[in-house]
């Protein structure tokens, strides 16, 4: 390609990147004066099935239409043109000239915070105009943020229809469809692993950026909790509060507990930016003009009949919990605020938390096979709102919420206990304030979910939770009130990130170390299903393909879409291995071996009735 003419207008000069689905060269337009150069993308259909081809050529111009909308922002690079020729397309972009901030981000160099929050500004910033026209960058990363030389901005690059039609579904001659994912380990959140990008997936690229300045850190050496899917970074660096949380919501595991917009996001950010702006010396004010001195708080008071006698406990916003601002309600004193001894209840059951966006405390279900009942109707999945006088049933356990209070408390309100580490009683609970105010950072809190932890080398100290009682019928009925005990209060629980909504503990596996591996040399490869499973039964696990399918596909590798061994219909049994990321690698009765989601898996005895 070098010397090449193109369009009879752009001239090859070099090669800037290769991949399997095309190159990226910087070219000369020579019917310009001065021949000024140009970045020049060529994309390389896969298949030449007329089909596939006239879908490629669609794509190819609707999304070349996008980025020359795009490119009227100054920070990202204009489209100059695009043009097809022997069925391969090309576009051509304004060459940036500067440098990338991997150059800025070198490993075991911590940024300030101020500088962080500048460069999350700066981005968002240019985010917000893709967002608004309905594109999804989907691989927001250093080596994609060029620092401009000519004024020092930030300009972000690599859009392209080259990206879209890499994600698209391409129709090969036997009508298979066959879909790539974009993205970069590291940054690459877990929808976007599945091929499901949404704006938020941009916003948690960006907070891994973050994250990296200020630990000086790659996203791709830090570690997650095995049990929630959460990035473990600030024990890495000193860091105000403030950055902490905004941090933590921009690459939460789950999207729904991430800010959803940019503006969202920005917002947060400018608090921050304000705090760190200000002025060392605080001016004095009148009194006539001094700040609020209280806020609102909501409250909710949950009640609730247990061994003959009433139980009460009171639930505020942002309320500090083992998961903050949540309060789960199950069995599993380890995972669980309010613990409820009745088999009938899952270990993890429900959680109570409050919108802030909406104004309300909602109850959300965390449990598919064993759903909550609230206002007497069925809750499969998915969250419900909380009024005054709402009735809840967890299996036999009934509940009421007796009222619902907004009062007014001093700003600097905060009576966090002192004893932040008292783990003795889980179940009982402590008022707390609102806001960040005088709040020090909770210690490290680890834990095991039940004895049927699959690791070779950690054993749990914690009594394995018993079988959930299948629910049974119960007609709700209103008890007497001759007397209410005093309010239980919540311990400080140092915190925990929450578990992903619809994952079912059986899922939630491995170790802190991170792989958790089986060995099986002693065991045979041909060996039948009920054989294996006899053997290893708490490593039994049970195939339940998501989305609505009848199958789940077994992948050679994790993050591989091509190349299944083969497909596993829902009930079959398989033998756990090992979990890496998103996956868990399984074996099957014949002695085949392959990765699976592991939301796709649950253990054998969840089918006998357990949790």
């Amino acid at each position: 390609m070098i010397g090449q003419l193109l369009a009879g207008h752009y001239k090859v000069l070099k090669v800037l990147g290769e991949g399997g689905f095309g190159q990226t060269y910087i070219v000369e337009d020579i019917h310009l004066p001065g021949h000024p150069q140009c970045v020049l993308k060529h994309l390389k259909p896969t298949c030449t099935d007329p089909q596939a081809l006239e879908t490629s050529r669609r794509l190819f111009q609707r999304e070349a239409e996008s980025l020359q909308q795009l490119g009227n922002y100054d920070q990202i690079p204009r489209l100059l043109a695009y043009f097809e020729e022997n069925q391969e397309f090309y576009l051509v972009q304004e060459l940036i000239r500067g440098h990338t901030l991997s150059h800025e981000l070198i490993p075991g160099q911590k940024w300030t915070e101020g500088q962080v929050i500048s460069m999350l500004t700066e981005v968002l910033r240019i985010l917000e105009v893709v967002h608004s026209q309905g594109v999804i960058h989907r691989d927001i990363k250093p080596d994609n943020i060029i620092r401009r030389a000519s004024d020092n901005k930030l300009v972000l690059i690599d859009f392209g229809a080259i990206k879209q039609l890499r994600n698209s579904s391409v129709i090969s001659s036997h009508q298979q469809r066959v879909t790539i994912t974009i993205g970069t380990p590291g940054y690459m959140p877990s929808e976007q692993i599945r091929r499901l990008p949404r704006p938020s997936s941009d916003i948690y690229a960006l907070g891994m950026m973050g994250i990296q300045a200020l630990t000086g850190v790659n996203p791709r050496e830090l570690q997650d909790d095995p049990n929630t899917g959460e990035i473990l970074w600030q024990h890495l660096v000193p860091v105000t509060p403030g950055l902490a949380a905004v941090l933590g919501k921009m690459t939460r595991y789950h999207f729904k507990d991430r800010y959803q917009t940019v503006a969202e996001t920005l917002e947060a950010l400018q608090e921050l930016r304000q705090i760190v702006e200000a002025p060392t010396v605080t001016p004095m004010i009148s009194q006539a003009s001094a700040a609020p001195t209280h806020e609102t708080l909501h409250e909710l008071t949950l009640e609730w009949y247990e061994n003959g006698e009433i139980r009460t406990c009171t639930i505020e916003e942002n309320q500090n919990s083992k998961n903050p601002g949540r309060i789960r309600i199950g069995r599993d004193p380890q995972v669980c605020d309010i613990v409820i001894p009745d088999v009938s209840v899952s270990g993890l059951h429900v959680e109570i938390f409050f919108s802030t966006a909406k104004q309300k405390f909602y109850l959300r279900n965390l449990r598919q096979q064993n759903p909550p009942i609230v206002d007497g109707k069925l809750l499969l999945a998915g969250e419900m709102h909380l009024n005054a006088g709402s009735s809840l049933r967890l299996g036999r356990q009934k509940f009421k919420v007796s009222t619902i209070d907004i009062k007014q408390v001093p700003i600097a309100y905060s009576s966090i206990s002192e004893n932040s580490d008292n783990l003795e009683n889980p179940g009982t609970f402590e008022k707390i304030g609102i806001g960040n105010q005088n709040i020090s950072p909770a210690p490290h809190y680890t834990s095991e979910i039940s004895s049927t932890h699959e690791s070779s080398v950690t054993k749990t100290v914690f009594e394995p939770v018993t079988k959930t009682a299948p629910p049974q019928k119960l007609n709700y009925s209103q008890h007497s009130r001759s007397s209410v005990s005093k309010p239980s209060v919540i311990s400080s629980i140092p915190k925990r990130k929450p578990l992903i909504l619809g994952m079912s503990v059986a899922a939630v596996i491995g170790t802190v170390g991170g792989l958790v591996c089986l060995q099986t040399g002693s065991a045979g490869k041909n060996y039948s299903e009920q054989s294996f499973i006899t053997q290893q039964p708490k490593l039994c696990r049970v195939v339940v393909p998501t989305g609505g399918n009848y199958v789940a596909k077994l992948r050679p590798e994790p993050q591989t879409e091509v190349g299944a061994i083969k497909q596993l219909a829902s009930g079959e049994k398989v033998l756990f291995m090992q979990v890496k990321g998103d996956y868990v690698q399984v074996r099957l009765a014949d002695g085949t071996q392959g990765w699976i989601f592991r939301d796709q898996i649950q253990r054998c005895s969840q089918l006998q009735g357990t949790n």
